[in-house]
C-alpha cells in the first residue's frame, strides 16, 4: 500500500446510476509516503448542471461548456489509478461514480484497494467533534482553500491521509495488533493497511535501539496487552498544609490593584483588558463573603466578566486560608471552558503557583478492566458500528489522559458500548482490580482531592448531597455560576427516572445466549471447577426459562404504558415529547391492568434474580478464582444491583405512591420506537438545598446574569430555602452590564398583534409569520427566533420557508429538531452563512453566545411561561396554593422573567454589538404583569406602536454606528 490515488469527484447529483454525473476530477498521487503528482478537470457532464449543485461547487454551466468530456480524459487519469490503491473520504460515494464510469466507457470495474478517510479519521482521531473535510482540515490546520472544489479537496484529503499514516506508524504494536482484529469486515481496507504497518513494526523490533525503545516506555504504558497514554504527575497542593500559620498577606484591595493596573500580570497576560467597575466591585464583594462567612448572591449583567470576577478572590482567599476552592457550573461544557480558558489564564497571572482539576460523574470514565473484557468478546456477531466504537477506544486510549467520555465523538452505538464499560460503583473491584493504579475515576478522585481549585457541576455538586459528602473532598467555600439553574439540577437529580427502553436494555444485558456474560461466567466457571457443573446447568437453565417469558412481559408492559399515556398526553416541553401526570391510582378499572402486568414482571425479574444470584455464588469460598471469573462475577454481581434497583424503580412509580413526589410520564409519539419515560420530582428542593449545604457551608457564592425579578432577589432566595437562613448570614448584590444598551439596543413591541392564541388559530399564526418575515428582510437574515413551543416552531420554519422563497435574495433558515437537534452545529452553522436565520427552542434562550454582526435580530414568538399542564409546575402550584400563596405571582411568573431575560440577553453580546429586540406578545405591554419582563431588562430604548410603523424602524436602526464605536 505505498502507492496511493487520493480522489475527489464533483458531480451532478448522488445516483450515477440514475444519469448523474461526474463535472469535475481532482486527484493526487502519494508515493512512499510522498505526494508525487496532481491532476485535475473539469468535464462536460452533457447535461445542466443543478443550482443547488452549483451553489455548493461554484461550478457552472459557463464553467464546462468547452471542457474535455469523461471518454477524453478518462484514459489519462486510470494511467495514474493503474497499480495503485484507490483513497477518498467517504470513499463509497466517489466508488459508485468510478465503476459506473468505467462500465459506460467500456471498461472492467476496479478491483483494488480502497481506504476511506472517514472511517480512517473516525478509527484515529476518536476525539474530533465532525468528520467532514472542511472540519478536519481546520482542525488539523490542512490548506483548503476551495471546499467542494475537486482539486481542493482531493488535496486536503491527501493530506489528511498522510496525517492518519503518520498517528498509525506513531501506535505501538500491541494497539495495531488489536485494531487489526476489530476492522476485518469494514467497508474499506484498512485491514491491509494495518497488516502492512504490523509488519513493519515486527520486522523494525530486533533493530530497536536503546533510545528507541525508552522513548517507547515513555510515550505508553503497555500493560495487558492494552497500550495507555502514560499521564502526567499526580498533582501537589499547594495551598493545603496539614499545619502551620495562616498565609501573611497584603490586604485583597492591595493585591488586587497591583494585578489589576497597566502593569499589572493581568494586564499583560489578557490580551484586550479593561477594568471594569463592576467587575472590580464583584471581586471585593466575594472575597469579603469568604473572608466574613456568609453567603452571597451577585446578578453581573452580561459583559460584566463575572468568571474572572469571582475566580480571582475566590483563589486568592483560599490561598491564604489553605482551604480547597470548589466552582460548580450548569454544564460539562462550561466545566472545560472555565478549566482550559480562565484557569488557565490566571495560572499565568497570579504571583503564587496553584493547581486546578476537574471532576465529574463517575459514568463519564472509562473503566479499563470492563473494556479488556468487552475486546475479548467474540468480534464475529458484533455490528461494524460496535466494533468501529471498540477500535476508537483502543485509539483513544493511547491519547487520552482522564479517559473522560466527554472527550469523545462515538457513533450511536459506541453509546450502548459506553453502558457496558464506564465505570460504575456496583461493579468495581477497588484495590483487587489490576487496573487500580491505572484507573481513571480515582486518578481523577485523587486529582480532585489535591487540587486547590475543584471545577464540578450542578449534578455532581448535588450527587454529593445526596451521597452525605462522599464524592467530592470536604470542602468550606464553593462558587455555584449559573446559580438561577440550581434548583432545576436539584429537582433533576434528586427526583427519579426510568424509561421502558432502560428495561429492555438491561434484559439485552442479562441475557443468556452464548458469548454473554452470563454463559461464558458459567463455561469458565465450570471448566476451572467441574465439581459444580451441575448446579451451574440448572440454574442456567432455569435462566434460560425465564428470559423469553421476561422479555414478552417487558414488551407487553411497554405497550400498555405507551397506549394509556399517548391517549392522556399533552405537549408540554419543546422536546418533542408529549406528557400526562398521574397518581398510581390513575390505574383502576379498566387499567388495573397495567398494575397486574408490572407486579407479574416484578415476580419473573425476582425469580431470574435469585438464579442468576446463586450461580454468581457458586465458587467455592476456599478457592480463589482466575483472574477472568472473578472479573466477569464482579459485573454480574453488578448487574444483579442494578437489576434490584430496576424493581425499586417499578414499585415506586408504578405500586406506590410517595406524596412527597409529583409523577409523569412522556411519550413520543412521532418516533418510530414507542418508549415511555417516567420521571418523578420533589415537590420541595428547598430543604434539600438549605440542610446539607446553605447551613453547612462557611461561605457559597451564587452568581448569574439572571437572579431578580424586577431588581429583587426574594424569588430565588426562597427556591434555595436561603430565606431559612438568619438575615445577616446572606448578601446580596446587582451589578448593571457596562453596556451602552440605550443606543446599542432597541426593543420593538406591537401594539396591533393578535393576543398570543393556539397553533390552529390561522390569524395569530399567519402574523406571526409575516412579523418573522419582515424582520429577516430588513436585517438581511442574521436573526434568532425564539419559541416556547417545538409545533409552533415547525409551522412558522415551513411558512416562513414558503415566504422567503419569493424574495430576490436567498435565505436559508436553520430549525432546531428540523434541521439538526445539535444545538452547537446549528449556531455554527449559522454564523458561517450569509442571509441566515435560526429558529430554536428552550435550549436557545440561553448559552447561546454570537457576537458581532452575524446576529442583529432576536425574535420572541411570546413570553416563556411554563406551560400550566406542566407536571412539575402543577405539583409545585398546588402545594403553594395548600400554604395560601398565589402560584401564578410566586412561581411561574418569576420563572418566566429569568427565562426571558436570558432570552433577551442573547442579543448584545459586546460593547460593540448593536441589534433589535422584537416581542410579538402583546401581554408585556396589556397586562397587569407585563411590566415585570419590561423593569428587569436593562435600559433599551422601548418603542411599542402599529407593526406597519415599527417594523420601519429596523433597518434604520441596525445600519447606525453604535456610539461606543465611534
Amino acid at each position: 500500500m505505498n502507492r496511493l490515488l487520493v480522489v475527489d469527484f464533483e458531480t451532478t447529483g448522488s445516483h450515477p446510476r440514475q444519469g448523474d454525473s461526474i463535472i469535475q476530477i481532482g486527484a493526487v498521487a502519494i508515493d512512499d509516503g510522498q505526494i508525487t503528482e496532481c491532476f485535475s478537470t473539469l468535464i462536460h457532464p452533457g447535461q445542466d448542471i443543478p443550482p443547488f449543485i452549483t451553489q455548493l461547487t461554484g461550478i457552472t454551466n459557463e464553467m464546462v461548456a468547452d471542457a474535455p468530456t469523461l471518454e477524453e480524459v478518462f484514459p489519462q487519469f486510470l494511467r495514474l489509478l493503474d497499480g495503485r490503491v484507490f483513497v477518498a473520504h467517504n470513499a463509497s460515494f466517489d466508488l459508485q461514480f468510478l465503476q459506473e464510469a468505467l462500465l459506460s466507457q467500456g471498461y472492467y470495474a476496479f478491483d483494488g484497494y480502497v481506504l476511506d478517510t472517514v472511517e480512517l479519521s473516525r478509527l484515529l482521531l476518536p476525539m474530533q467533534n465532525s468528520y467532514r473535510l472542511g472540519e478536519l482540515a481546520s482542525e488539523l490546520a490542512i490548506e483548503h482553500d476551495n471546499p467542494h472544489q475537486a482539486d481542493s479537496d482531493a488535496l486536503a484529503t491527501a493530506q489528511l491521509f498522510l496525517h492518519l499514516l503518520d498517528i498509525l506508524q506513531q501506535l505501538p504494536l500491541v494497539t495495531i495488533q488489536r485494531l487489526q482484529m476489530l476492522v476485518s469486515s469494514f467497508r474499506s481496507d484498512i485491514h491491509v493497511l494495518l497488516r502492512q504497518m504490523e509488519m513493519e513494526k515486527l520486522t523494525e523490533l530486533p533493530e530497536l535501539g536503546a533510545e528507541s525503545a525508552e522513548e517507547n516506555t515513555q510515550l505508553w504504558d503497555i500493560y495487558r496487552q492494552l497500550a495507555i497514554k502514560k499521564r502526567k504527575e499526580k498533582l501537589k497542593a499547594s495551598f493545603q498544609r496539614p499545619e502551620g500559620d495562616l498565609v501573611r498577606a497584603k490586604a485583597f484591595g492591595e493585591q488586587l490593584e497591583k494585578l489589576m493596573d497597566e502593569q499589572g500580570q493581568i494586564q499583560v497576560s489578557m490580551s484586550g483588558f479593561q477594568r471594569r467597575e463592576a467587575q472590580e466591585a464583584m471581586m471585593h464583594a466575594v472575597f469579603d463573603a469568604m473572608q466574613d462567612g456568609v453567603h452571597l448572591l451577585v446578578e453581573a449583567g452580561t459583559g460584566t466578566g463575572k468568571s474572572l470576577a469571582y475566580l480571582l478572590p475566590g483563589i486568592i482567599w483560599a490561598h491564604q486560608n489553605r482551604e480547597q476552592l470548589v466552582v460548580s457550573t450548569n454544564t460539562i461544557q462550561l466545566q472545560e471552558q472555565l478549566f482550559h480558558k480562565e484557569i488557565a489564564t490566571l495560572q499565568q497571572s497570579l504571583p503564587f503557583a496553584f493547581t486546578a482539576s476537574t471532576l465529574k460523574g463517575r459514568g463519564n470514565y472509562l473503566c479499563l478492566r470492563k473494556f479488556e473484557q468487552a475486546l475479548e468478546e467474540p468480534v464475529e456477531g458484533s455490528s461494524q458500528e460496535m466494533r468501529l466504537a471498540k477500535g476508537q477506544l483502543l485509539t483513544w486510549l493511547t491519547q487520552t489522559e482522564t479517559g473522560d467520555v466527554e472527550e469523545l465523538s462515538m457513533p450511536p452505538s459506541g453509546q450502548l458500548l459506553w453502558q457496558q464499560v464506564k465505570s460504575d460503583t456496583s461493579s468495581c473491584l477497588n484495590r483487587a482490580c489490576p487496573w487500580f493504579s491505572r484507573c481513571y475515576y480515582f486518578q481523577a478522585k485523587e486529582r480532585a482531592k489535591e487540587a486547590d481549585v475543584l471545577i464540578v457541576n450542578h449534578a455532581l455538586l448535588i450527587s454529593d448531597l445526596q451521597a452525605e459528602n462522599r464524592i467530592l473532598p470536604p470542602y468550606e467555600v464553593a462558587i455555584i455560576d449559573e446559580a438561577h439553574h440550581l434548583e432545576d439540577a436539584a429537582t433533576q437529580h434528586l427526583g427519579k427516572q426510568l424509561t421502558t427502553t432502560q428495561l429492555l436494555f438491561l434484559l439485552d444485558r442479562a441475557s443468556v445466549e452464548d458469548g454473554g456474560a452470563i454463559a461464558r461466567f458459567a463455561a469458565e466457571l465450570e471448566s476451572w471447577q467441574p465439581a459444580v457443573a451441575q448446579e451451574l446447568s440448572a440454574h442456567l437453565s432455569e435462566c434460560k426459562k425465564l428470559s423469553a417469558s421476561l422479555r414478552e412481559k417487558a414488551q407487553q408492559w411497554t405497550q400498555f404504558l405507551f397506549a394509556w399515556a399517548s391517549q392522556r398526553a399533552e405537549e408540554t416541553t419543546d422536546a418533542g415529547r408529549e406528557t400526562v401526570r398521574y397518581r398510581v391510582a390513575s390505574f383502576t378499572g379498566k387499567h388495573e391492568k397495567i398494575r397486574k402486568v408490572t407486579k407479574k414482571l416484578l415476580d419473573g425479574m425476582t425469580a431470574f434474580a435469585l438464579h442468576l444470584e446463586q450461580m454468581v455464588q457458586s465458587i467455592p469460598q476456599e478457592e480463589k478464582p482466575p483472574f477472568s471469573i472473578r472479573s466477569l462475577q464482579t459485573d454480574l454481581l453488578g448487574l444483579v444491583k442494578e437489576w434490584q434497583q430496576m424493581m425499586e424503580l417499578l414499585h415506586f412509580f408504578l405500586l406506590v405512591q410517595d406524596e412527597e413526589y409529583v409523577y409523569w410520564m412522556e411519550v413520543e409519539s412521532r418516533a418510530a420506537r414507542k418508549q415511555v419515560h417516567l420521571s418523578a420530582a420533589l415537590l420541595n428542593v428547598a430543604d434539600s438545598l438549605q440542610e446539607p449545604l446553605f447551613s453547612q457551608k462557611r461561605s457559597l457564592i451564587m452568581t448569574s446574569a439572571t437572579l431578580t425579578v424586577k431588581n429583587s432577589f426574594s424569588y430565588v432566595m426562597s427556591r434555595f430555602g436561603l430565606d431559612k437562613l438568619p438575615a445577616e448570614r446572606v448578601r446580596t448584590l446587582s451589578l448593571p452590564s457596562p453596556f451602552h444598551y440605550e443606543e446599542q439596543g432597541l426593543l420593538l413591541i406591537p401594539s396591533d398583534f393578535p393576543a398570543p392564541g393556539k397553533e390552529n388559530d390561522q390569524a395569530y399564526l399567519d402574523a406571526i409569520v409575516q412579523g418573522c418575515v419582515d424582520i429577516v428582510v430588513a436585517s438581511k437574515g442574521r436573526t434568532l427566533i425564539l419559541f416556547t413551543s417545538h409545533s409552533m416552531l415547525r409551522l412558522v420554519y415551513q411558512a416562513m420557508k414558503e415566504r422567503l422563497a419569493e424574495e430576490a435574495e436567498p435565505y436559508t433558515l436553520f430549525g432546531h429538531g428540523i434541521d439538526s437537534n445539535n444545538r452547537s452545529k446549528l449556531v455554527r452553522l449559522f454564523r458561517t452563512m450569509e442571509r441566515s436565520v435560526l429558529l430554536g427552542t428552550s435550549s436557545f434562550w440561553e448559552g447561546v453566545d454570537i457576537q458581532g454582526e452575524w446576529l442583529s435580530s432576536l425574535v420572541i414568538v411570546r413570553l416563556p411561561f411554563t406551560p400550566p399542564n406542566h407536571p412539575v409546575y402543577q405539583g409545585r402550584a398546588e402545594s403553594l396554593k395548600a400554604e395560601g400563596k398565589n402560584a401564578f405571582m410566586s412561581l411561574s411568573l418569576p420563572q418566566a422573567v429569568i427565562l426571558f431575560k436570558q432570552g433577551v440577553g442573547r442579543l448584545i453580546r459586546h460593547h460593540l454589538d448593536r441589534g433589535v429586540v422584537v416581542v410579538f406578545d402583546t401581554r408585556v405591554v396589556e397586562s397587569r404583569y407585563g411590566r415585570s419582563f419590561l423593569q428587569s431588562l436593562p435600559p433599551f430604548q422601548v418603542e411599542t406602536g402599529s407593526w406597519a410603523t415599527l417594523r420601519e424602524r429596523i433597518a434604520p436602526f441596525l445600519s447606525m454606528q453604535s456610539l461606543s464605536d465611534s
